[in-house]
């Protein structure tokens, strides 16, 4: 689908990421092939732990095919990226000495501490290094959630009351959509594609719903795309408005199309939250 942004991105910008969710679509389409998803009823878990599905449950990851798919990613980043190739092929050397067990651990952690020794100690690029990591393993936490993507979205907000952490694999997320049909809102997990509903009219960050400290930073033609601010927390969310126009999208890559509204909030002050 192409569409028009308010402004110019980088060139080749969104063609990467439109052909790296379509990798990572293909890999899930082989993982598939030898998976059989656990019968779990997720919405018990988190109803009854108040904690993401994964935090509870155990998915078996084989560190052979983890390190097969991360190998496989680095062809795709040298040969969409160019101009990495040298810093990917460092990387690709120097994962031979890599523990594929603990590397996916690792990254769900959020363990940067980890991934900045790993990168000091093998002289590699710290950004290229987790990116790598955590986008091998997006593949395997979208065929994980999968079967489970309906219970989460008919569950309700009084399911989870944790709007910006996911549900199941409790990666943050700061974008929403509202639907056509009903003007309900829902998160979505750029990670494992989970989404899940809160309330509408509310800071997704600190849960003020005060209609008067609540506004949105849209671009003039532009207003199905909004960035939702709170004169409280000081913080910022992105939402599309199925109700504004009447398309489809694609959440991923909607989400990284309107960094506009990323910089326009950054600008004015507000936060994602996302260090937090």
């Amino acid at each position: 689908m192409n569409t028009k942004t308010p402004v110019d991105l980088p060139e080749g910008y969104l063609d990467f990421y439109k052909n790296l969710e379509s990798w990572q679509n293909q890999q899930q389409i082989k993982l598939k092939q030898a998976y059989t998803p656990a019968a779990i009823d997720v919405v018990k878990i988190m109803d009854q732990t108040k904690r993401s599905v994964m935090q509870s449950i155990d998915f078996e990851l084989d560190a052979s095919v983890f390190r097969e798919v991360y190998l496989e990613l680095l062809k795709f980043l040298q040969e969409s990226r160019p101009e990495t190739a040298d810093q990917i092929e460092k990387i690709r050397s120097a994962s031979i000495q890599f523990d594929f067990e603990v590397l996916p651990v690792k990254i769900m952690e959020g363990d940067r501490p980890y991934f900045a020794s790993l990168a000091q100690k093998h002289e590699l690029a710290e950004e290229l290094l987790v990116f790598s990591v955590d986008h091998t393993l997006r593949p395997f936490l979208r065929l994980w959630a999968a079967p489970y993507r309906t219970a989460f979205s008919e569950a309700g907000f009084d399911a989870w009351d944790f709007a910006t952490v996911c549900p199941f694999c409790a990666a943050k997320s700061n974008f929403s959509r509202v639907r056509a049909a009903d003007g309900r809102r829902f998160m979505f997990c750029d990670h494992c594609f989970t989404e899940w509903e809160t309330r509408n009219l509310c800071c997704v960050h600190c849960g003020n719903s005060n209609p008067h400290s609540i506004s949105f930073l849209t671009v003039e033609g532009f207003p199905a795309y909004q960035a939702y601010i709170c004169a409280e927390c000081k913080g910022y969310s992105k939402s599309f408005d199925e109700r504004q126009r009447a398309i489809r999208i694609d959440p991923f890559i909607t989400n990284i199309e309107t960094i506009y509204l990323d910089l326009m909030a950054q600008e004015q002050g507000y936060t994602s939250h996302e260090e937090a």
